[in-house]
């Protein structure tokens, strides 16, 4: 069984009047529950915890046995951590977002696999969710922090590491390059963007701007998460719109996740 591992604190849960039970994100990409016995704190040193959504902690768990589900922290120690995330409301709600759908798309990890140190086709999930949350940490630093464009790059980020982005280069209906076009609109059922002449003619009326969004997700794609300027959104639903297309890949009813109606 591996038992010196590291992860981020996707979700929490008070047990009895001191312990947690979290569930961590591994630098895998695969999640696991734990139980930290005196992780909320206090007693009669009255210690602080460290284990608070979005930190990086490193772990020694104690060895079980291969039926165990949930794992037991011997100790734990901060790897890193947030300081603005948590003074600003709307950038806390958007790194719960984070958390929950990472949540949803890890799946959950077998630390008595002999093979656990070769499995890494879920590394993607926690290399998007670490440089998200970094990158909402610095702009909170830099007073440019733009929650809008945050989700957006965040989301599209997301969908390239899962090879769920959709077609930039050509029209999905008809094959015509989109560059040449002022307009375009996403499409979640065809798997890209159409055109502005099969968007009239599939539709039979106008739909909102999609250029910023094609714009975006180009940007997004072509740039090291660390190399994105802050920008600000003129559309602002432009996440609602990548979020949507995102469910529709993977048949996610979108009310099921409680933070979306803090973010959109």
């Amino acid at each position: 069984m591996i038992t010196k591992i590291e992860g981020i604190i996707l979700s929490k849960i008070p047990f009895d009047d001191r312990h947690l039970i979290c569930h961590v994100l591994l630098r895998n990409g695969k999640k696991i529950s734990v139980m930290f016995y005196g992780g909320r704190g206090g007693g009669t040193k009255q210690k602080s915890s460290i284990l608070e959504l979005g930190y990086l902690i490193q772990m020694e768990l104690r060895p079980t046995r291969s039926t165990k589900d949930m794992f037991q922290a011997k100790e734990w120690n901060l790897s890193w951590h947030h300081d603005e995330i948590r003074k600003d409301f709307r950038a806390f709600a958007l790194l719960c977002f984070y958390l929950e759908l990472i949540h949803k798309l890890s799946p959950d990890d077998n630390l008595h696999d002999p093979h656990w140190a070769e499995n890494a086709e879920m590394v993607g999930l926690f290399r998007v969710l670490s440089n998200a949350i970094v990158y909402l940490e610095k702009s909170l630093k830099d007073k440019r922090c733009f929650p809008v464009a945050q989700s957006a790059i965040f989301l599209s980020k997301l969908l390239i590491e899962q090879g769920l982005f959709p077609e930039r280069e050509h029209c999905c209906l008809c094959g015509e390059e989109l560059v040449k076009f002022n307009d375009m609109h996403l499409y979640p059922d065809e798997g890209g963007f159409a055109c502005p002449p099969c968007m009239n003619v599939r539709f039979k009326h106008g739909l909102q701007s999609g250029r910023e969004l094609w714009e975006i997700m180009g940007h997004a794609a072509n740039s090291r998460y660390q190399d994105i300027e802050p920008l600000q959104i003129e559309f602002k639903s432009i996440p609602a719109m990548l979020f949507n297309y995102l469910c529709f890949q993977y048949h996610f009813n979108t009310e099921d996740f409680k933070t979306k109606s803090s973010v959109f």
